[in-house]
């Protein structure tokens, strides 16, 4: 049927001779397949031969007719189509652009992305309409892949997730009594041992705690991406928030005889516990890294402004600060950029900050100049927040 000539077929020849426009649709379209429809007698169609063998037919066999492509068109997208078509009839700058799926002769799923222009008549009606397929099915099968993987990729996180958070949690016990069996027999045998012995169970008691304190970190941060059903969003105010943790860091302000000033913050709806470890986190850490020239006050500030999807927090300091390269790590896990003899941690603090920050679907980055202070900045953008589980 395909070598008979068609009225249709001569009509758009003509045409993209005559009129420019024409040809450049059809030479953007990247094509694999081309149609052209009668809208005076809607029954009738012309559909160019790599239009039906995109489709795995035989062109010489299938009929210039509407119904033979909406036969095996997807009906939820036919009605897509149609829809779209009439928008486009009525008003020329809606597009004609969906993607549709048909069913290929060997039953498999042709997914094709469909755009159409209405040729009008000196009125305006739309008498034709003509359209340019382009075959999009092995992209939509990469993406399918691509979810496949990242499904799995999220099961064995979760898997590892979990792993982790019950190996630290079992290890707690051991550690606390390692820990304090220790304290005890410092106290014990202080006086019976010598210099070096001091010096050595010293040692032994120090890395007890360190290892004590890493474990807690880790169990902290397994915890973070656990049991996603365990908390929901709710709304809060984030000044009465800042007000918690203002009261739960009380001494190690003190001790660093600091100032912490609080902008009119607003109230969103989040993961409450979560956020109020993020900002006890980044403030503690302003705290800690600070200067230890006695003449040089410690302001910690807090600000946030409205953006075009949410909110933008930052918690700024006018500590030690840190060159670039450290900047490139200090999200990272375990990462201790400092001396670890001079400053305590076990390097998760940040990066439990990034993982909240992330489950709420923000990003959070800093900006810092060696000996002047750190900002760090992160967004909160509305109403895309994931549940997680993590204590306070």
């Amino acid at each position: 049927m395909q070598s008979e000539s068609n009225y249709l077929k001569s009509e758009l020849y003509n045409l993209i001779r005559e009129d420019s426009a024409i040809f450049d649709f059809l030479q953007s379209g990247s094509l694999d397949g081309m149609w052209y429809w009668d809208l005076d007698n809607p029954s009738e169609g012309w559909m160019s031969e790599r239009f039906w063998t995109t489709l795995g037919y035989d062109p010489e066999l299938m009929p210039h007719k509407s119904d033979a492509w909406q036969n095996i068109i997807d009906p939820g997208d036919l009605e897509l189509a149609f829809a779209n078509f009439k928008k486009h009839c009525d008003d020329p700058s809606h597009p004609y652009d969906q993607i549709v799926r048909y069913r290929h002769k060997n039953g498999s799923t042709v997914w094709i992305r469909c755009r159409g222009l209405a040729i009008r008549n000196d009125q305006g009606t739309p008498i034709r309409m003509l359209g340019a397929h382009t075959d999009i099915t092995a992209i939509k099968e990469a993406e399918a892949q691509l979810a496949e993987q990242k499904t799995k990729l999220k099961a064995a996180n979760a898997e590892l997730t979990n792993f982790s958070y019950a190996a630290s949690h079992d290890i707690q016990g051991p550690i606390a009594t390692l820990v304090g069996l220790l304290d005890a027999l410092t106290e014990d045998i202080d006086k019976q041992i010598d210099e070096d012995g001091r010096k050595l169970l010293a040692m032994a008691n120090l890395s007890a705690h360190r290892l004590k304190e890493l474990t807690h970190g880790i169990l902290e941060y397994a915890r973070c991406g656990r049991e996603a059903h365990e908390l929901d969003r709710s709304h809060f105010n984030c000044n009465e928030l800042l007000a918690e943790v203002r009261t739960d860091l009380q001494q190690e302000i003190q001790a660093a005889r600091a100032e912490l000033v609080v902008d009119d913050l607003p109230s969103i709806k989040a993961l409450k516990a979560p956020t109020r470890q993020l900002f006890q986190n980044l403030i503690s850490n302003a705290l800690k890294f600070r200067r230890s020239d006695a003449a040089h006050a410690t302001v910690v500030t807090i600000n946030c402004r409205p953006i075009f999807d949410g909110w933008e927090f930052s918690v700024s300091d006018n500590g030690i600060g840190m060159n670039l390269e450290q900047q490139d790590k200090i999200f990272n896990a375990f990462s201790r950029l400092n001396n670890a003899s001079k400053f305590s941690g076990n390097g998760l603090g940040l990066a439990l900050c990034q993982r909240v920050v992330e489950t709420h679907g923000g990003r959070i980055w800093v900006e810092s100049t060696p000996n002047q202070g750190s900002r760090f900045t992160f967004t909160y953008p509305d109403s895309k927040i994931e549940s997680i589980a993590i204590s306070a």
